[in-house]
């Protein structure tokens, strides 16, 4: 996969569990997008270092670029959204 782009910002972060979920407060955040040539899978690397934590978002694409599964996480940020959407392709609002 392909690096295509980064976005770099600061957000209130939460940790999900069964348990429930807890505050983290608020930490700098990278997010890094790589893409397959043909644009059907990728993924995003977030990496939080207050926290000494990195997650892997899954993402998988339609043929017309429509965002239509991910994994690695409870529920797609909207900073993720905002680096897929910035490359062209479509994160429908049932995916937020």
């Amino acid at each position: 996969m392909e690096h295509v782009g980064t976005i770099r910002f600061t957000a209130s972060l939460l940790r999900h569990g069964s348990w429930g979920s807890h505050e983290l407060g608020q930490h700098p955040s990278r997010m890094d997008l790589y893409l397959a040539d043909d644009r059907r899978r990728g993924c995003i690397e977030w990496d939080i270092p207050d926290l000494d934590t990195t997650e892997e978002i899954g993402l998988w694409f339609d043929d017309a670029g429509a965002l239509t599964d991910y994994d690695g996480i409870m529920s797609l940020p909207a900073q993720a959204a905002t680096i897929i959407r910035a490359y062209g392709l479509i994160v429908p609002k049932e995916m937020l």
